[in-house]
């Protein structure tokens, strides 16, 4: 009735975790696009232009005489008040590397459902594979009775078990 439906799931699961790689990528490229030009500016300028995670929770117009501010409109601005401890950390941390970790480990969780979807489409389609060399394999094998109906019935018999089966040989 709907034999293609799990392959069709499987599919659409595919299709999903695929987005799922993409959207984890974003982040990891807007951190490499922020080095990028943290580089090309330390090469043009001769010094290193700092991006700490503050830069999140402080007014960017304040900062707009500074070396970041050709960068600052691509930093998002959070207008939250940060504590003291906080904030020593976030002025250690680059502004772009906790997005570019959540967004690995996204990508990473749409690349192993990724796999497992297209280890059940080749489980799948080898299902059916199978199921239809038996159906040929049977047809190409009947008897004449069996080509009435292409029904093949299985045949338990003494033919390929011999008699003394249990015992070991020693």
């Amino acid at each position: 009735m709907n034999a293609g439906f799990p392959v069709l799931k499987a599919r659409t699961v595919l299709l999903f975790a695929a987005v799922l790689m993409l959207a984890g990528l974003v982040p990891v490229l807007y951190f490499v696009a922020l080095f990028v030009w943290q580089v090309s500016a330390l090469f043009q300028a001769g010094s290193w232009v700092p991006l700490p995670a503050m830069l999140l929770f402080t007014d960017h117009s304040l900062l707009q005489a500074g070396k970041a501010a050709p960068v600052l409109p691509f930093i998002p601005e959070f207008p939250w008040a940060t504590h003291k401890a906080i904030a020593l950390v976030l002025d250690r941390l680059h502004v772009a590397l906790v997005p570019a970790l959540l967004g690995c480990a996204i990508a990473a969780l749409g690349a192993l459902s990724a796999l497992r979807q297209v280890a059940v489409i080749r489980a799948q389609k080898q299902r059916t594979e199978d199921r239809l060399r038996r159906v040929r394999d049977y047809r190409l094998e009947g008897s004449p009775a069996d080509a009435v109906d292409d029904r093949r019935e299985p045949f338990i018999g003494a033919g390929g078990i011999p008699r003394n089966a249990n015992q070991r040989v020693a």
